[in-house]
């Protein structure tokens, strides 16, 4: 048989009811099973298709080593296949099997008529790696053994992956020299400009500009550097730039609506609106002159009345940003649309208006019923209209029983009545639908622990949570807050102090300054409370904790 041939065999019954038994098994997500029959018939037959059949559901079950199985099997069976040889190769690398993989890589680039897809495809197979450092010394071996190194596609792969290594030098260095293989690439400026920022920002901007000044037709670079300059609050050059490029494509719409945002974030509301008032009359020429569909103008105008709403709703003026939001007709936004009109009812107190918007805003997909469920459960929790959001959620997680926010934000009002049982049933269902959903672990664990109950578990859910999240403050504090139930202040305190530094909330102020109380430190556990009190004065966990204390504020 040639490579890459299929076949001479006969579809015998156990062949088939093997075949079928795999695409079962699979279908009911047993998928390490349904991966080694496939695999096993493909070694038997030699059949290429059975082998990427099996490898598929190697993957499905989340089996690196029996998906790398498969793919040799494919790749022996069929050599000249590039396809088998990538993922093999993939593979291999995303196992840390790395053993002749830049000697590999290097012979595709040389024998590869289209060198810059060669390239690209090395880079796909390398940033299957976990480890950045060693995927990008295998790139920088292969590509400069390789009769394609000076190939501004590869300088630039190279700067890439520097980059993801957290070499900024090199990887500004590979850019620059990228920019000098092929002057006028503007892919080339714009990485020289991304990755200077981290090594020298003064002359990142300079070398932007000077690029711009050779070439002012590049938009890309011209507009990085405008979000470079707003982030920055360098509103004034930001503008300018915008300015410039506008004088250039007077017919460029969307530099009208970014002068708009730059005039937004400068607080310069006035500017802003007026800008936007220009930008909503030309789309809505543009719409009005075009068949529906025709063009963007309807996602245009849509963004222009979000902002404008925003402006409205700085300035306090309710009613006018709630009029801007029911003009917002385009399908993609029109629901977000609606729901931004109830909250802002609800800010106003009429609450059951609010509802209302939300009941008549016909949502179209899965994700919009959820989000107006849930929109409607937090209007109707901060109206302290606590057994109506329970109903109104309850009623939605028998419609749709896996969706995660819902019993998640169930859980949460019931724990917010004291409904321990039910807390812990929801928060479990959650986990076992979305094993990685960090807080539900610690919100879980956190309940155990603020009732001192047990600890050992409530350590055990909080530090799953904290592995999933590591940097989260909540999180933290739950960690602080059991390790303090268990004895261990020292640790407490460490975990709660951290908390604090990233989120300064009143919660965790009254848990930090609690333990610091505890533990003898009490002007700096008054300093803490008082800080706490100025933020949110009636924040309930804060006022139990120091009448408990006997703390005067």
């Amino acid at each position: 048989m040639r490579s890459g041939q299929l076949p001479d065999v006969t579809l015998t019954s156990n062949i088939l009811f093997r075949i079928l038994a795999a695409e079962i098994s699979a279908q009911r997500s047993v998928f390490i099973p349904a991966g080694k029959t496939m695999l096993d018939l493909a070694r038997e037959v030699g059949d290429y298709r059975l082998a990427r059949r099996g490898l598929e559901f190697y993957l499905a079950g989340g089996n690196l080593a029996g998906a790398l199985d498969a793919a040799r099997v494919w790749l022996r069976i069929s050599p000249d296949d590039a396809e088998a040889v990538s993922t093999e190769m993939a593979l291999s690398a995303a196992s840390g099997q790395t053993s002749g993989l830049a000697q590999a890589l290097r012979k595709q680039i040389d024998t590869a008529t289209d060198k810059t897809a060669a390239i690209g495809q090395a880079v796909a197979v390398l940033s299957r790696m976990p480890d950045r450092a060693v995927a990008f010394s295998i790139l920088d071996r292969a590509i400069n053994e390789s009769n394609a190194k000076n190939l501004p596609a590869a300088r630039l792969a190279l700067a890439d992956m520097a980059q993801l290594a957290g070499e900024n030098e090199r990887a500004l260095s590979e850019a620059k020299a990228a920019l000098v293989a092929a002057p006028r690439s503007e892919d080339a400026a714009m990485r020289v400009f991304e990755y200077g920022l981290k090594v020298d920002p003064e002359q990142a901007q300079k070398d932007a500009r000077l690029f711009i000044a050779a070439q002012p037709q590049a938009r890309r670079l011209r507009l990085m550097l405008t979000s470079y300059l707003t982030d920055q609050r360098n509103f004034d050059a930001a503008m300018k730039e915008l300015t410039a490029m506008a004088k250039r494509a007077p017919e460029d719409f969307d530099l009208m609506f970014m002068q708009a945002q730059v005039a937004y974030r400068a607080n310069q509301l006035d500017q802003a609106r007026g800008l936007l008032e220009q930008f909503v009359s030309v789309q809505s020429q543009r719409q009005r002159a075009n068949a529906e569909g025709a063009t963007d103008a309807s996602a245009a105008l849509a963004d222009a009345y979000m902002l404008l709403a925003r402006i409205f709703e700085d300035q306090g003026r309710l009613d006018d940003a709630v009029a801007q939001l029911n003009k917002i007709e385009d399908p993609a936004t029109r629901h977000g649309a609606r729901l931004r009109q109830a909250l802002i009812r609800a800010r106003q107190g009429n609450i059951d208006q609010a509802l209302a918007i939300i009941d008549a805003a016909g949502p179209e997909t899965d994700e919009e019923v959820v989000l107006g469920v849930t929109a409607a459960a937090q209007i109707l929790r901060d109206a302290n209209r606590i057994d109506d959001a329970i109903a109104r959620l309850k009623v939605a997680d028998q419609q749709q029983p896996d969706t995660v926010e819902i019993k998640y934000e169930l859980a949460m009002l019931y724990e917010r009545k004291g409904q321990v049982k039910d807390t812990e049933r929801l928060l479990r269902e959650v986990i076992a639908l979305d094993s990685g959903h960090a807080h539900s672990y610690n919100a879980l664990g956190y309940a155990l622990a603020d009732r001192n109950q047990r600890l050992p578990e409530a350590l055990k859910l909080i530090t799953r949570a904290l592995e999933i999240s590591p940097q989260d403050p909540f999180i933290m504090d739950s960690m602080g807050w059991v390790k303090y139930r268990m004895g261990d202040r020292t640790a407490a305190i460490d975990y709660l102090s951290k908390a604090y530094a990233k989120r300064p909330e009143t919660d965790i102020a009254a848990h930090l300054g609690e333990v610091l109380w505890v533990q003898g430190q009490r002007d700096e556990a008054l300093k803490i409370f008082r800080e706490g009190a100025a933020k949110e004065p009636q924040n309930p966990v804060l006022l139990e904790t120091v009448r408990r204390l006997g703390v005067k504020l």
